[in-house]
């Protein structure tokens, strides 16, 4: 038996993924450039992925939170 999800969580899980993403970027582009720069030039692309992927993660997580902290489960 399936449970339908709101409209407004889907709204939310559409949203919380796009501003995962759209954080994910700047912080892509750090990593890149700190990577780059401080640690060796062969690291640059793999220390931008780094830095994006952790913050898609902790952008997906605090909304995540803030979510359930809000609306419960």
């Amino acid at each position: 038996m399936a449970t339908l999800k709101s409209p407004l969580r889907k709204q939310f899980e559409v949203q919380r993924r796009r501003a995962a993403f759209v954080g994910s970027l700047p912080a892509g582009m750090t990593g890149i450039i700190a990577a780059d720069t401080w640690v060796s030039p062969f690291l640059g692309i793999a220390g931008g992925i780094g830095a994006g992927l952790v913050a898609y993660a902790l952008v997906y997580g605090y909304e995540t939170l803030m979510w359930r902290k809000q609306h419960g489960r």
